[in-house]
């Protein structure tokens, strides 16, 4: 008698264990865009996580699976505050990112893809991010370019994006 059984059955949308990677990132008009992991929530407190994180980041955590391959939570971490992103407060940390220009992100990879076509698209003048709760970001693609490397400077980063989003 032959039993086979994957190694890995782990369909949780956010995965238990991620040790082995480091936290992925992705820096636009000074918008810090993440993915959603067990040790970014326990930022929140390791122990009291559940009851000390957003709710909705919570649930997800607790009750998403994955719908399809590589499939990744993206949230905005927080505002780099800059002329580029006025008005756009720190109520925006901790909400999950749905669509750019209105098309679904799969995961942090995709996110960069399409804030590479987009913003160098000359038809684009405006990059739309729809955030959870019907709530939207418009921000000017010319104004983002201009304003990365100041942004940047500001808030001692090396680089926008994490090294494999590069």
């Amino acid at each position: 008698l032959t039993l086979t059984s994957p190694l890995d059955n782990n369909q949780t949308l956010v995965p238990l264990h991620s040790h082995d990677k480091h936290p992925e990132y992705l820096i636009y008009a000074g918008i810090v865009f993440t993915v959603l992991t067990r040790f970014y929530l326990y930022e929140f407190g390791k122990r009291e996580w559940h009851r000390k994180a957003p709710t909705n980041l919570v649930n997800l955590a607790l009750y998403s699976h994955l719908e399809e391959l590589n499939q990744q939570i993206v949230i905005i971490n927080q505002i780099l505050v800059d002329d580029v992103n006025h008005g756009i407060t720190s109520n925006f940390a901790n909400s999950v990112l749905e669509t750019v220009n209105g098309i679904k992100i799969h995961n942090i990879k995709h996110l960069g893809e399409l804030i590479d076509k987009i913003s160098n698209n000359e038809d684009d003048d405006y990059i739309r991010f729809a955030i959870e709760n019907k709530r939207f970001i418009v921000i000017s693609c010319k104004q983002a370019k201009q304003s990365e490397g100041r942004i940047l400077k500001q808030n001692s980063i090396a680089q926008p994006r994490s090294e494999h989003l590069r």
